[in-house]
């Protein structure tokens, strides 16, 4: 019973000293989808962990020019797919510095990107592999950028924070 109440005693204490708490969430993970000249509510932007129970994390921007999804975990680093889902009917194209993004790893032997399947009928620009984020609390994002010209979207991408795709 002494030591139950020497350790409440001890928690209490350190509350009313003003300690902060340890968060539960070390690393933020975020994708951010930007949209220029193009208004299109069914564009979406997600992301998945590998981790087992982990959901698909997503957002689309409704009527605004872009979107954020985001979420905390514990214990970094992650392995990270993500994915853009347009509608079937526009016509895109993918800049070369996107497509080498999104193409790392493909010859590779590595982790599959586990967020793949989400578009469900529209069409998709993924990653062929999942990303891994740094081991530190940075923010990790991934960037979509689209503008619209001549009929066609234009689809760029970047990323920060992440170390390279799994192997």
């Amino acid at each position: 019973m002494k030591k139950r109440l020497s350790l409440f005693a001890f928690c209490a204490a350190a509350l009313l000293s003003g300690a902060s708490a340890a968060s539960a969430d070390d690393q933020t993970i975020q994708t951010v989808l930007s949209m220029s000249g193009i208004n299109n509510s069914n564009v979406r932007a997600a992301f998945k962990t590998t981790d087992a129970f982990d959901a698909v994390h997503s957002c689309s921007p409704g009527s605004s020019s872009g979107c954020t999804a985001s979420n905390g975990y514990s214990s970094p680093p992650k392995n990270v797919g993500n994915i853009l889902c347009l509608p079937s009917n526009l016509a895109y194209a993918i800049s070369s510095s996107c497509q080498s993004l999104l193409s790392s790893g493909a010859n590779q032997d590595c982790k599959g990107n586990p967020i793949s399947n989400f578009c469900a009928g529209s069409a998709s620009v993924a990653a062929s592999c999942a990303w891994r984020t740094n081991n530190n609390k940075n923010t990790t994002t991934w960037n979509w950028n689209l503008s619209y010209a001549n009929g066609v979207v234009n689809v760029d991408c970047s990323n920060s924070n992440y170390q390279g795709y799994t192997p």
